[in-house]
């Protein structure tokens, strides 16, 4: 099904309008078309002020000057006096509303709402950030405006599809995710695979078990003091998590994305001999098996494209083969570069954009899906795939227990399944370490179950982007 779109607006906003657009129909079987005027043999849709008085039927997004005043002042809107969209039990805020006295039902900018949530230009302009220069989820307009937990935009989709075939009286078909109606990527970030290496001594010893940066009581911290002895006896407990990992999925019947590491360029990069013959060994049996490698670069690299190249192509060397996927370590990312040094690096997925201290659809979308080039003002070729949870938001959360972690994870997901989307989940190899994840090994069997039961289309992230259909 082709639908034209028509765009009446400044040259300094056309682009991010198209974006909003593009995203809006990028989970349906629809062929989008922008051009200048409207065409007579298929659906057309308006974007502008005003209305043109000699069109035939056409449906209306009428612009946004506020928007307008967003993008060119490099400000995010003020989220007072919001009006919601009360669509499939769920409450969407109306940004950048007006009045459509053609299509009444559509009384506020969708396409911009859109860009403003899920392009990354909250991030771009905000000059909050965390102590590893990452922006804040308190900053966002998805936790102001309590939209954290749902996938606004994939709601925006349903809600316009729904408005074009009343519309115009046809019929538009939603991607599948080989065949199923939602994916799930599962992933995992190797930050360090043995206790037994002087950084982790270090940090386990002295960080956590002396000055007990953890807040842990005088059992587990003493306990903590033994990790390196135990690892010396066989029970290494990030080696052990590696292969949990691995044999949990083949035993499932499901596949995976390991990241793995290998460079170091800031105090919080533990580096590890990623080419040892133990580690190739694992890599083979994963790539053996149908699993995904892809990269986890060091803390710098977000900002730095020749120290990301580098990390890249080591890994490359140690597989032999192409590495497609990558997501940064400590989630680091900044709208103004690092999108570009992915494109340059030819990297063609990422699953980087979660928030590490809250859990949630930071960019308020469930699909694979285009990110937004700032530097160049234009679509990006790779493609995101959201990050919604992590083992570690959740287990360094000392206020919540287990069974309530395990209630927000389901909750996450279930609500993925409910919009007809895909994310990321991620489950470090940690996992298995009793004192920092005490029963997430628990967790992550029941996660892996219900996915299985909930009718996703469960793989690597490569796998779901790709069979985003």
């Amino acid at each position: 099904m082709k639908i034209n779109i028509i765009i009446s607006a400044d040259d300094r906003i056309r682009q991010k309008i198209k974006y909003g657009f593009t995203l809006l129909f990028h989970p349906l079987r629809a062929d989008i078309e922008f051009s200048k005027t409207i065409a007579p043999d298929c659906p057309n849709i308006f974007y502008g002020r005003q209305f043109p008085n000699d069109s035939k039927k056409v449906l209306w997004v009428r612009s946004s000057e506020e928007f307008a005043k967003c993008i060119l002042n490099s400000v995010i809107p003020d989220t007072a006096n919001m009006s919601w969209l009360h669509y499939a039990d769920r409450k969407l805020p109306k940004l950048f509303p007006g009045q459509n006295p053609l299509n009444p039902d559509i009384d506020f900018d969708i396409a911009a709402a859109t860009f403003m949530l899920a392009s990354d230009f909250q991030d771009l302009v905000s000059l909050e950030r965390d102590e590893f220069d990452r922006f804040r989820a308190m900053d966002s307009l998805q936790y102001k405006l309590a939209v954290l937990d749902y996938p606004v935009v994939n709601y925006y989709s349903l809600f316009l599809k729904e408005k074009l075939e009343q519309y115009f009286g046809i019929r538009l078909e939603p991607k599948t995710y080989g065949g199923s109606d939602c994916g799930l990527a599962l992933t995992h970030d190797v930050d360090f695979i043995s206790f037994l290496n002087f950084r982790m001594i270090r940090r386990e010893m002295f960080g956590i078990a002396l000055l007990n940066r953890h807040r842990l009581g005088s059992t587990q911290r003493a306990e903590k003091l033994l990790f390196p002895l135990y690892a010396l006896f066989g029970r290494d407990f990030p080696k052990m998590g590696l292969n949990y990992l691995r044999d949990s999925e083949i035993a499932a019947g499901v596949k995976s994305t390991f990241f793995i590491k290998t460079g170091a360029t800031g105090k919080q990069d533990i580096h590890y001999n990623y080419k040892s013959r133990e580690m190739r060994n694992f890599l083979n049996s994963l790539t053996g098996a149908g699993f995904e490698i892809g990269i986890h670069p060091s803390m710098k690299t977000y900002v730095n494209a020749n120290e990301f190249f580098r990390e890249k192509n080591r890994l490359q060397e140690v597989l032999g083969m192409r590495v497609d996927s990558v997501r940064q370590h400590y989630l680091k990312f900044t709208a103004s570069k690092t999108v570009q040094i992915w494109e340059k690096s030819e990297m063609k997925y990422d699953s980087t954009l979660g928030f590490s201290r809250e859990a949630g659809f930071r960019n308020s979308v469930a699909f694979p899906y285009p990110l937004f080039n700032f530097a160049e003002d234009r679509l990006s070729p790779v493609i995101e795939l959201p990050l919604i949870l992590m083992d570690g938001t959740l287990a360094e959360n000392k206020t919540i227990t287990n069974a309530q972690a395990l209630a927000k994870m389901k909750e996450l997901i279930e609500e993925t399944r409910r919009a007809h989307g895909a994310a990321s989940i991620l489950f470090h190899n940690s996992l298995t370490d009793p004192i920092d994840f005490p029963g997430y090994t628990d967790i992550f069997s029941e996660v892996l179950r219900d996915a299985k039961q909930g009718a996703f289309f469960t793989g690597t992230l490569a796998g779901v982007a790709e069979n985003f259909r």
